[in-house]
């Protein structure tokens, strides 16, 4: 190849020859200034800006000889005015076989990349799709959340139909689907089964998504509130509600239709008293449970007890009292 090569030792050139060579190189660090339409100049100080060299386009190593050029040369040969598919086509044309075939190399990659990562994120959010789709609307078995099998104790026949339902929260990691609501009941049970020898303790939990899952279920004695599990229906709200702390769980409407739908089905099917009476955990024992948020709704209930007609008593006591008396 042909080479022009301008330094400070070559006081004259012709820059109009440019058009005939393949290729111009620049030494940056020695480069001449050229006026304005001049074709030859005498030489200036080292390192000046070439302003103009007669060329608009260089066709020249541009992987090369633009990388090694300053702004105001670059932008003298018209470098940076050229549109992209120009360039781009210079830069393919006077690049080697071995750079075009890595570039050509990384484009494919880049493109499989791209097309692997559209192609796990649909199928991932149609699987999410499909597994957040609940087999019921609103009330869901022990079968489809997957419990682990296990053994309880019936509540004594005479304290059915039951007149007490004990409110409380799990104070566990909230949950927002299907999917999510599930795999948290399981790890509640888990924990429950590992740690205390027995099965989920609530008879139902209300999920974040609004939805009723069976815990023990109905007519099963429970081991959520001690001294009252005998003879009484126990709900748990999953979450923390008080409060007083941070992100706390805010109890939805949602939530508190459902569980007033699965309390009407009690009554329908005869586990619990037409009178039933709501506490909440706090009403009886020494504890913050459900919640302050959720107590405060509770408390509109029709059926809350707002004369704490329990406190302090046993199952056998309040059977005693209110076992043939209207609430």
């Amino acid at each position: 190849h042909d080479f022009i090569i301008i330094t400070a030792g070559r006081p004259q050139l012709d820059i109009n020859s440019c058009r005939d060579f393949r290729t111009l190189i620049f030494c940056a660090a020695c480069v001449q200034q050229f006026p304005r339409g001049s074709t030859n100049t005498a030489p200036s100080s080292a390192g000046s800006a070439l302003q103009h060299v007669g060329c608009k386009t260089v066709i020249g190593s541009f992987s090369y000889v633009t990388r090694q050029l300053p702004f105001q040369i670059r932008n003298a040969l018209g470098y940076d005015e050229l549109p992209l598919r120009l360039y781009l086509w210079h830069f393919v044309k006077n690049s080697s076989r071995t750079e075009r075939l890595s570039c050509a190399a990384a484009l494919i990659s880049l493109f499989i990349c791209i097309s692997l990562i559209i192609y796990f994120s649909v199928k991932t959010s149609k699987a999410s799709s499909a597994g957040d789709k609940p087999p019921h609307e609103w009330n869901i078995s022990r079968d489809m959340w997957l419990a682990q099998p296990y053994n309880h104790s019936n509540i004594a026949a005479n304290f059915r139909p039951i007149m007490l339902v004990i409110i409380q929260h799990t104070v566990s990691a909230q949950c927002t689907v299907f999917s999510q609501c599930a795999a948290e009941l399981r790890n509640i049970q888990s924990w429950y089964i590992s740690s205390k020898d027995y099965d989920i303790p609530y008879n139902f939990v209300i999920g974040n998504d609004g939805r009723v899952y069976e815990g023990r279920g109905w007519n099963i004695e429970g081991a959520h509130t001690y001294k009252y599990n005998r003879c009484s229906l126990g709900i748990g709200f999953i979450g923390d509600y008080r409060e007083e702390i941070p992100n706390h769980a805010r109890v939805t409407p949602s939530q508190l239709n459902r569980t007033r739908m699965l309390l009407e089905e009690g009554v329908r099917f005869g586990y619990l008293r037409a009178d039933f009476q709501v506490v909440g955990a706090k009403d009886l024992q020494h504890t913050a449970s459900p919640g302050s948020n959720l107590y405060n709704a509770i408390k509109k209930w029709d059926n809350y007890d707002h004369q704490n007609r329990f406190a302090n008593k046993n199952c056998e006591q309040i059977q005693e009292k209110y076992g043939n008396v209207e609430l």
